[in-house]
């Protein structure tokens, strides 16, 4: 410390009348390594505000449901994925993945093992386990599908009863479908399973996302092209992450999450990737 400014702090005088218009007199006279100090102390602390060092979370993505969210070609990819990393990172959160299949995914954060796990339905089924945020990732249509040579007329949920229908392993189809004891349920492990049940005659109908049938065609020409068909629509459903209850903090993350959606959405991030995966490769 510079003698004059050990003179000012001692002094008597107040400080707002004792204090110059400007400090660069007494900032001239102090040494260059206080300077440095200074200057490292400032660089150090950008250090710490920089994207790499931000706050770091992990999330369970499905790991076979592309093009929202799979483990393709020895990544974690899809529309989902991009969309949370983009919600987070708007927010300052980077995200991490992993994948599992939907049942392990769902288990994991029930149980509190994982903070969150993606894509699900904010349904009658999930809705008392799992802690939801409010707006959607994005929004999916369930449609009905039957082989091509089945009835031309359109099927609505409640034609579902008495007939076998397929469905996947853990997924859910919306409240009509969840709460109607009625319809046969022939539980495939996957969604190409389902779909490969319904050919050969285990079920009369399958429940299957639209997107995720036109990608499985596009994938398995052969076996598809021509052999099945969209006869109906359950529902136009919102996808969410599904939180855990259990998880330290994630009522916190769900609210981060809503402020990053809203954020991508409204400056032409999430419009792009809109885009981006509007016809994805098989």
């Amino acid at each position: 410390m510079t003698k004059n400014l050990k003179k000012y702090l001692k002094s008597d005088v107040p400080r707002q009348s004792a204090l110059p218009l400007s400090f660069a007199a007494y900032a001239s006279q102090i040494s260059p390594f206080s300077i440095m100090s200074l200057v490292f102390s400032c660089m150090l602390a950008c250090c710490i505000l920089t994207p790499a060092n931000a706050e770091t979370i992990t999330l369970v993505s499905e790991d076979n449901w592309y093009p929202y969210a799979a483990f393709k070609d020895g990544k974690i990819s899809g529309f989902a994925v991009d969309v949370v990393e983009a919600a987070y990172a708007k927010v300052g959160i980077k995200v991490q993945f992993i994948s599992a299949p939907y049942s392990r995914c769902l288990m994991l954060a029930r149980t509190g093992q994982a903070l969150g796990c993606f894509d699900s339905t904010n349904d009658v089924a999930l809705a008392p386990n799992y802690l939801f945020h409010k707006e959607p990732l994005f929004k999916a249509v369930i449609g009905i599908y039957a082989k091509s040579a089945a009835q031309p007329a359109p099927v609505k949920v409640s034609d579902l009863r008495g007939h076998k229908v397929g469905f996947t392993h853990e997924y859910t189809y919306g409240d009509e479908v969840e709460t109607d004891k009625k319809i046969v349920r022939e539980v495939a492990p996957s969604d190409l399973s389902n779909l490969r049940k319904l050919l050969i005659g285990r079920s009369d109908y399958s429940l299957i996302y639209t997107r995720i049938f036109d990608y499985l065609q596009v994938t398995y020409p052969a076996e598809f092209n021509g052999k099945i068909r969209q006869v109906g629509v359950v529902i136009e459903d919102k996808l969410f992450v599904s939180f855990s209850k259990i998880w330290p903090d994630a009522s916190r993350y769900a609210k981060l999450l809503d402020q990053g959606l809203i954020g991508i959405r409204a400056d032409g991030t999430y419009q792009k990737l809109e885009k981006k995966w509007a016809a994805p490769e098989p």
